[in-house]
């Protein structure tokens, strides 16, 4: 599945982020992975902290290509996150 074809069945939708909106998802990211790091948290607090985080950098890996995911459509986290190799560059590219 490609970010146009997401698209096209409405899984993602156009988005042009401001610098100021990704370092602020930037610093969110840390005061996550920095909470899910306080061992006095419950273990459940600790993975929503991490899980936030991870959520957070799909969005970043997302708002680089140009997308967003639709929180209208139903998972919307898991097409965030199944994608995360493609915006982050990971995955082989095939001709």
């Amino acid at each position: 599945m490609t970010l146009e074809n997401l698209l096209a069945i409405h899984k993602l939708q156009r988005f042009e982020p401001s610098a100021a909106g990704v370092l602020r998802l930037l610093a969110a990211v840390e005061r996550n992975l920095a909470d899910a790091k306080i061992e006095a948290l419950s273990s459940e607090n600790r993975f929503d902290a991490a899980y936030k985080a991870i959520m957070q950098c799909a969005m970043i890996g997302l708002w680089a290509n140009g997308y967003r995911a639709s929180t209208s459509q139903p998972g919307h986290h898991q097409t965030a996150l199944q994608i995360l190799p493609k915006t982050l560059g990971f995955c082989r590219r095939t001709r």
